[in-house]
């Protein structure tokens, strides 16, 4: 048997807005030009790897587009895209997502012959070659937003076939960190149901979760926030026969042409501001040149951390700002890189025990925070009626959640900073 090559994308969440970026980095010019089409340009160049490796078969594995949006050009977009790969003899199957679901409107298109959507319930479709079946893809969509069955169980290999068979389907394998665990199911119920590999989508990084049968998620095509860095895109794979079974292969190949990325900078020590601006530019530059070619555009988190004297100064959101627009000369360059907003974690030259000595305001207030620190009732005694006045009204406790306890140690650390900063007399 020859190799059985295919292409699988997931999640690409077409004409999505991209998520946590400011008014004024949305507007207008070349970024919010790159940003706006991203995600067509991932889905442009999924179609140009297709009809450049001209595998057997695309598999789109949910979450193609967002039914919040109910896209009319993404919708014609990808119907044009797949009319190309008719025109090469490569069949398309597709399976709705949580975000895309059979009961919302995104199947206003009429798509070509060779695209085939999963139904609500379990399809089988044979794939042939040369008159005989090269492979059998199994398949089922959401048939509504919130699908809360376990449909890997509904799966089972086609006895009448002796071939790669393949699932495809959209959910959350147990042990993935995914807050919205739609279709959840686990391992074990992938490899009962008998098949040679599995094509899932749903998480958003790209996971391989087991050999054999070969368990894979491609990740989504692009990248949609800062928590979702590093280069985004789908998976070629190879399957070969091998011992009576079959082996995967799969190589990543870049869609996404915007880049999310945390980084971290340490001020230890620095005293002067120009020193600052000199580590944030080395920091980003180091940053665009370790991107791969296929990055058109970097957007970066920097983290300050480390003890300086300029802790207080850094923490100001105007010089914050100031510090961004020194920035703005590296978007054009190759890949162009933006600053999407600074993180300040320093500390100040002055040791927490100092403060704790202080016979003054700041002294009086650090002493405070301490016992809070060491104790949940002395916390809760401060905190409780502080907060009480957005959980204890009606409305807002419907849309609000409790902080937990790391939440209420973050303010905590925060308030502490804030009286560092307001009650020191400089």
């Amino acid at each position: 048997m020859d190799a059985i090559r295919y292409i699988h994308a997931a999640d690409l969440h077409l004409d999505t807005p991209f998520q946590g970026l400011s008014r004024e980095t949305a507007q207008g010019g070349h970024l919010a030009r790159l940003l706006h089409e991203a995600t067509f340009t991932a889905l442009e160049r999924l179609f140009r790897f297709c009809e450049a490796e001209k595998p057997d078969f695309l598999v789109l594995a949910g979450d193609i587009y967002n039914q919040e949006n109910h896209s009319v050009k993404a919708q014609l977009k990808l119907r044009d895209g797949c009319d190309r790969l008719n025109r090469l003899g490569i069949r398309v199957f597709l399976a709705h997502g949580n975000h895309d679901p059979l009961d919302s409107r995104l199947n206003a298109v009429e798509w070509p012959d060779n695209v085939t959507v999963f139904g609500p319930e379990p399809e089988r479709h044979v794939l042939e070659k040369d008159g005989r079946p090269l492979a059998v893809i199994h398949g089922i969509s959401h048939a509504r937003a919130r699908e809360g069955r376990n449909l890997a169980r509904l799966f089972e290999r086609d006895a009448r076939y002796d071939c790669f068979q393949l699932g495809v389907l959209h959910c959350t394998v147990e042990g993935e960190s995914k807050a919205d665990r739609y279709a959840p199911c686990s391992l074990d119920d992938l490899k009962a149901g008998g098949l040679d590999a599995w094509a899932l989508g749903h998480v958003h990084e790209r996971r391989v979760l087991s050999e054999t049968p070969f368990v894979a998620y491609p990740g989504n095509a692009q990248g949609l926030h800062v928590n979702e860095p590093g280069p985004r895109g789908c998976l070629l794979v190879t399957v070969a026969p091998r011992g009576g079974a079959y082996a995967c292969a799969s190589t990543f190949l870049r869609l996404g042409p915007v880049q999310w990325e945390k980084l971290d900078l340490d001020l230890d020590g620095v005293d002067h501001l120009d020193e600052v601006e000199r580590r944030l530019n080395h920091c980003l530059e180091k940053a665009a040149e370790a991107a791969d070619p296929g990055c058109e555009a970097l957007m970066a988190r920097v983290t300050l951390s480390g003890r300086t004297s300029l802790d207080a100064l850094l923490r100001d959101a105007a010089n914050q700002e100031d510090l961004a627009e020194r920035l703005r000369h590296l978007s054009s360059g190759t890949p162009g890189v933006w600053l999407k907003d600074l993180r300040v974690e320093t500390r100040s030259l002055t040791e927490r025990s100092e403060y704790l000595q202080r016979e003054d305001l700041l002294g009086e207030a650090m002493r405070l925070a301490e016992r809070m620190r060491e104790s949940r009732e002395a916390l809760q005694e401060v905190a409780g009626p502080a907060l009480h006045p957005l959980f204890g009204h009606n409305r807002l406790r419907k849309v609000l959640a409790q902080p937990d306890e790391t939440q209420m140690q973050a303010l905590l650390q925060e308030a502490e900073r804030l009286c560092m900063d307001l009650l020191e007399v400089r």
